[in-house]
């Protein structure tokens, strides 16, 4: 980490509360590719000590539905109950003391939402993303995991356009209400295939760190196989937006080469089949391909994390059914993701599966 930290320009200055704004979307064993590992956070909390023994230290996300406030399970699945023993972290969720509401002149979709009071009065905020693939957003790194900020019906807002670039405008004005001051991506193990949750790991071998959050993700979608990083929605409006570089040519990658930390043979998530079409055309590609969820009752565990976490209400749990409706589904697929068991799958119409025999 001391390396990784040193290449990227040294880190941020160290003020007397730090928080890790890692990526717990679940409580998933390390070995999954889920979550941010904690050796990374072990190791980037002793570079922090290294630079203000005095400082303290936390640990916070906004995980999903079916997990909220069950920190204990996150703390022993994780591995998180180690480094609250090593290091002293607090280790409790990103609305632990309340949200704040915001209005800014920088937002593009939201208008005005509230952002946690823990993450605004940090001192210095650490991004620690996990580099994953993402069944809506292609990838998921250091831009998505800022996303975590927003409470739970802003971010069922975003979603229930059901148009994939508000839900790009949406993330990104989260980010912008609190710009992390330095951002870590997790690619030591990644995940490929449908990601964020039900993905398979991926060995990478990298850690990746940089001041600017879009830099790191260029560099994370590279590394996933992405030849143009920009042809991802995401990554363009952040470009657009003077978020970050708008060019690969603009980053100065330290460390290695651009060939050299390419994965072969990385499986993208399916909504990668969207780059299938022109650019002018990408809105278009989200209605005609398209995924839907649907319900696996052989793994179903009736849980509800569905029906909670559908932003449109299109799913409705009727004694032992899973019942979809079709005509008010957004296909954010929120669902999917959330399904601590993957009772929830994805079905692709005939252009979507002719389009992945093309791949």
């Amino acid at each position: 980490m001391a390396i990784a930290m040193e290449r990227s320009g040294g880190g941020p200055l160290i003020g007397r509360n730090v928080l890790f704004k890692a990526n717990l979307l679940a409580p998933a064993k390390p070995e999954q590719a889920v979550t941010t590992h904690p050796e990374i956070l072990s190791a980037l909390a002793a570079w922090v000590k290294g630079k203000n023994p005095v400082t303290n230290l936390s640990v916070s996300d906004s995980p999903g539905y079916l997990f909220a406030g069950q920190w204990a399970l996150f703390e022993g699945n994780c591995g998180l109950r180690a480094l609250k023993e090593k290091w002293g972290f607090d280790i409790s969720p990103l609305n632990s003391k309340g949200f704040a509401e915001t209005r800014t002149s920088f937002s593009a979709t939201l208008g005005r939402f509230r952002i946690p009071i823990k993450a605004s009065e940090a001192d210095t905020l650490f991004n620690v993303a996990k580099c994953k693939t993402h069944v809506e957003t292609e990838i998921t790194a250091c831009l998505k995991n800022t996303f975590g900020y927003l409470d739970t019906p802003t971010r069922k807002r975003a979603h229930r356009s059901g148009s994939i670039g508000k839900l790009c405008e949406a993330i990104l004005d989260a980010h912008l209400s609190r710009v992390p001051d330095w951002n870590v991506i997790d690619a030591v193990v990644g995940m490929e295939g449908n990601g964020p949750s039900h993905g398979n790991p991926k060995p990478l071998g990298w850690v990746i760190a940089s001041e600017n959050a879009l830099a790191a993700d260029v560099v994370a979608a590279w590394m996933m196989g992405y030849r143009n990083p920009f042809s991802i929605p995401l990554l363009a409006a952040a470009a657009r937006r003077g978020i970050g570089p708008a060019s690969r040519s603009h980053i100065d990658l330290v460390g290695s080469t651009w060939e050299n930390i390419l994965s072969p043979r990385f499986r993208k998530a399916t909504s990668a089949l969207r780059r299938f079409f022109p650019t002018p055309l990408r809105g278009l590609a989200h209605t005609l391909v398209k995924q839907t969820p649907f319900w696996d009752p052989s793994c179903c565990i009736f849980c509800g994390a569905c029906e909670k976490v559908c932003p449109a209400g299109a799913i409705r749990i009727n004694g032992r059914t899973v019942l979809i409706d079709p005509e008010k589904c957004v296909r954010c697929l929120c669902c999917h993701e959330m399904c601590p068991v993957g009772a929830i799958g994805i079905r692709r119409n005939i252009f979507a599966r002719f389009l992945l025999r093309q791949k």
